[in-house]
């Protein structure tokens, strides 16, 4: 097999060197627990610490009293810490048949999807706004929210068709209509892809993850506002030891998270050439795919990810064709593509059921090449017309 090309960066991207040197020398030279008070556990805690005030300043923190960074696993940990930690923090008793509302929009990964369909089954009220087409209906938000939102998590780019929402917009309305609605972002899939802080998406708590960024897999991270802090507005889910300010006990993953921390910095200093590489690439392929399939594009998205329905072929079959050919793209979100299930956001999106079987996601990084792609596409023709001949 000839040099992989890998085109699904949203599932993850291969970590950069010096990601890869901070984790190393977490693991050779700054191996001790990070809650020691011996000399091994204080140099833990500095890169832990490093780490934090890295990833603070990629989201714009310039201070402590901007809020908190809170050390996780991943993104789905994060989301379920914001969605969960913040929901039972009201315990709010049943009223008029229902224990609060609870917004999300229709298209949401699963870690959001899941957790609001859990607590709707504990008497919760779930609001699904539409993205059809990948735009986020706004007179929808505007016409359901009330008082009784308690809680509303949005993300800012969808995972499978790359649609990029108006959060800022949303959370306007909603702090208009419901001023004590705590407001979420998952912003997994928009981190150091388009520029934004929390503070100008007007959020209280933001999910990012380390792997997405060209760090290793094993660390995530969610900023709290200092305001849902103070107020005590969340609450954690894994109890113990007191790590994370209380919030999420368990010795925490350093290597990990200190090669989020490099991979954050160095993604602040490259964000420009970075962005430009992919945008750059982007406009390659658009019209390369154009006379091929058909390209499922919102009117505003992120020119990372582009999402394409094939002719009337199964996407499962030309995963498996191209994977032969050393060419990896996916069906969607890695965290459901094993459970065989139809696309949620493709359904929302607008496409048939039929239409979301046999669509493809193609996510680019700056380290895709146009040489890449046009490969990539000379392979994709091929097998249309291959598959085509077989049917």
């Amino acid at each position: 097999m000839e040099k992989m090309i890998y085109l699904d960066n949203s599932a993850t991207t291969k970590p950069s060197e010096a990601s890869l040197q901070k984790m190393q020398e977490a693991l050779r030279i700054c191996y001790g627990n990070p809650g020691s008070v011996h000399q091994a556990g204080m140099d833990a805690h500095k890169l832990l610490e490093e780490a934090r005030r890295q990833i603070g300043a990629s989201l714009g923190l310039r201070r402590a009293a901007d809020g908190q960074i809170l050390f996780c696993s991943c993104g789905t940990e994060a989301n379920n810490q914001a969605m969960f930690g913040t929901v039972y923090a009201k315990n709010r008793p049943e009223k008029n048949g229902t224990r609060g509302k609870i917004m999300i929009t229709e298209g949401e990964h699963p870690s959001i999807e899941t957790a609001a369909a859990k607590l709707e089954g504990k008497g919760f009220t779930v609001h699904r706004i539409p993205t059809r087409g990948g735009a986020l209906d706004l007179e929808d938000l505007e016409q359901a929210t009330d008082e009784s939102v308690i809680l509303a998590a949005m993300m800012l780019v969808n995972n499978e068709t790359g649609a990029l929402y108006p959060i800022r917009a949303a959370a306007d309305i909603i702090r208009r209509k419901s001023p004590g609605a705590h407001i979420h972002c998952d912003a997994v899939q928009g981190y150091m892809r388009v520029p934004f802080t929390p503070m100008s998406l007007g959020v209280d708590t933001l999910s990012v993850s380390a792997h997405k960024i060209y760090a290793p897999k094993g660390a995530g991270a969610l900023y709290i506002s200092q305001d849902t802090i103070r107020r005590k507005r969340i609450i954690p889910l894994l109890y113990g030891g007191g790590q994370e300010g209380r919030l999420r006990s368990g010795t925490e993953n350093v290597p990990a998270i200190a090669a989020f921390g490099a991979a954050a910095s160095e993604g602040m200093q490259e964000a420009k050439a970075r962005a430009e590489k992919v945008r750059s690439l982007h406009d390659f392929l658009i019209p390369k795919l154009s006379g091929l399939v058909q390209i499922n594009m919102p009117k505003f998205s992120a020119d990372a990810i582009i999402n394409i329905t094939l002719p009337n072929i199964k996407s499962e079959v030309m995963l498996r064709a191209l994977s032969a050919k050393g060419i990896c793209v996916s069906a969607g979100s890695a965290c459901s593509a094993r459970a065989k299930k139809v696309s949620r956001p493709l359904l929302a999106f607008g496409l048939t059921e039929r239409e979301a079987d046999c669509s493809l996601r193609i996510s680019l990084s700056c380290q895709n090449t146009e040489e890449e792609l046009a490969i990539f596409c000379d392979a994709l023709e091929q097998e249309l017309h291959r598959l085509a001949r077989m049917r």
